[in-house]
């Protein structure tokens, strides 16, 4: 999705799928179906924002493993991963975008969800901090959210996991993977980086194995 958007529109799945800008067996529109997502942001008439199955899977067996009682979700799009949180019991969410209105109608009467219309770093700049933080940024955006997150741990408590894209360069996995308690891991071709705190390596074991 380019940086420069002309106009954002909300539209239905099914509409999408009528007038075939979307396959009604795409992954995005199968992993909203399976999570109850009736609406999406349409971008220049062109880009549809909306969940991946990767991202889903992932986020899922973080939630299963660490049992986060709060949760960040940051580029939070459609509402898709925080409504996999609330269907998983955690009891805390903060969703966050510059675009959440698909998410205000997909999340309605979900009141464990607060929705802020905001810049996802700036929102991060108020040092507000959660067990678990999830991430799906714009791909001119993932080195940016990866720095900060790395170096940054204390919006955390347990682990955060961020989308850095669906065609990640050995050069570059192995390079994360170097630093100090993070891990790529990949999920139906995108790649994720997991960033985690002292004491949790087992967990994310865990994690990579239901992943694999």
């Amino acid at each position: 999705m380019s940086s420069v958007i002309r106009s954002a529109r909300l539209v239905k799945i099914e509409w999408l799928t009528k007038t075939a800008k979307v396959s009604p067996m795409s992954p995005l529109v199968l992993a909203s179906k399976k999570l109850g997502i009736k609406w999406l942001i349409l971008f220049d008439n062109e880009y549809v924002y909306g969940p991946s199955p990767g991202l889903v899977e992932a986020a899922d067996a973080l939630i299963r493993v660490l049992k986060p009682k709060s949760l960040i979700d940051l580029f939070g799009g459609s509402g898709a991963i925080s409504k996999l949180a609330a269907m998983n019991g955690v009891k805390k969410i903060i969703y966050v975008d510059l675009y959440p209105d698909a998410a205000s109608r997909n999340l309605r009467n979900i009141n464990s969800v607060q929705i802020i219309r905001e810049d996802a770093f700036k929102f991060l700049s108020r040092g507000i901090v959660c067990d678990l933080l999830i991430a799906d940024p714009p791909e001119e955006l993932v080195d940016k959210a990866v720095r900060y997150l790395t170096n940054n741990r204390r919006n955390f408590r347990k682990a955060a996991l961020t989308w850095i894209g669906s065609n990640c360069p050995g050069r570059k996995v192995e390079g994360l993977r170097k630093r100090k308690m993070t891990e790529v891991v990949e999920a139906w071709g995108d790649f994720f980086l997991i960033i985690w705190n002292r004491g949790l390596r087992e967990y994310i074991e865990r994690v990579k194995l239901m992943l694999e």
